[in-house]
């Protein structure tokens, strides 16, 4: 069983409308993915979120970025008197780099044509926990998580206002289980969009906001919900969302999240 990854989003499979358009919030679903945080090229970046839910131990999360890379995210306990957990990246380097404290994850980075690929080796209290393979491309991210004995493999597609979510579980094993789910776009509001899972049922409710620097997304499900807030980033050039255009992308690539929102197996 995989343990605790910092990434939460879901994904699915669905036959693409021919007709594109531009609706905001789902186009802001896929910005907001937590792989676009390994990104330097993008020009959204995740600044915190906001966590309002019974099941989590979370109020919010802060994202710390150095020269555009992200550095560090601080977690918020709901318990006022438990510190703040921080979770630690280092690019390009060896073990020797760890602090041997919570969370720590050590990124080698590649970059084939027009996708961005992401090794992640993720570590507690020193101890190696598992392996995250990242796939960054215009329209489809992916994750894999994989540890001594079982694989999650997550995988997103984007492609005229709408969102695929695909999460298959002991991923290249016998037993595989994949679920799915879709983002679909409101028709009279382009700021709204709803996820649903493969049986059509609503699962939950997405809404965009415009603010001076940036835009937050808020999800919700229920009485819970998560509300992320990101900054625009000035770009010359940007490898994630610089065009609609449909990207040639290997079956083998994968996908993965970081913000505190619902996976398969919640």
């Amino acid at each position: 069983m995989i343990r605790k990854s910092l990434f939460l989003v879901s994904f699915a499979i669905l036959v693409f409308s021919a007709v594109a358009s531009a609706n905001t919030c789902t186009e802001a679903v896929f910005n907001t993915q937590s792989p676009t945080m390994f990104n330097p090229h993008s020009n959204v970046r995740v600044d915190s979120s906001y966590i309002n839910s019974q099941s989590s131990s979370w109020t919010g999360k802060k994202y710390i970025y150095n020269n555009g890379l992200i550095e560090a995210v601080r977690a918020d306990f709901k318990d006022e008197d438990h510190a703040p957990a921080f979770w630690l990246f280092y690019r390009d380097t060896n073990e020797t780099v760890l602090k041997n404290e919570g969370y720590e994850y050590i990124i080698s980075e590649e970059e084939k044509k027009d996708t961005l690929l992401y090794n992640v080796r993720t570590y507690y209290n020193g101890e190696f926990e598992y392996t995250q393979t990242i796939r960054i491309a215009s329209n489809y991210l992916s994750e894999e998580i994989a540890d001594s004995t079982s694989s999650e493999l997550h995988e997103m597609y984007f492609k005229n206002d709408s969102i695929i979510e695909i999460g298959t579980e002991n991923y290249n094993t016998d037993s595989s289980k994949t679920k799915q789910r879709f983002y679909v776009a409101n028709l009279n509001d382009d700021y709204k969009c709803e996820q649903y899972d493969d049986e059509g049922n609503l699962q939950s409710s997405l809404s965009y906001k415009p603010s001076e620097n940036g835009y937050s997304l808020k999800q919700s499900e229920g009485d819970d919900y998560t509300e992320i807030y990101v900054m625009s980033v000035e770009q010359n050039t940007t490898i994630i969302r610089k065009t609609h255009k449909p990207v040639r992308i290997s079956p083998k690539a994968r996908y993965f999240d970081l913000l505190g929102r619902y996976k398969f197996t919640k």
